[in-house]
């Protein structure tokens, strides 16, 4: 497992341990402050599903992420 996806699965199993009061205010400051970062991971995830399950074409998903702001 390399060093960054090892990270990330300890830092999603620390907030899973949280208490519900604690999860809600880190999520209210996640979107606060990664909003546009958050839709563009959203967005980018929703065309993957849709390619795979044969809603969009290939080349329209990679329309789609293309257009994505950076």
């Amino acid at each position: 497992m390399s060093q960054a996806l090892d990270s990330s699965q300890t830092l999603y199993q620390l907030f899973q341990s949280l208490p519900d009061d604690a999860r809600k205010d880190f999520l209210s400051a996640l979107i606060k402050h990664n909003r546009e970062e958050l839709e563009a991971a959203f967005f980018y995830w929703d065309c993957q599903s849709a390619r795979e399950e044969g809603f969009l074409s290939d080349e329209e998903a990679t329309n789609f992420l293309l257009s994505l702001p950076e």
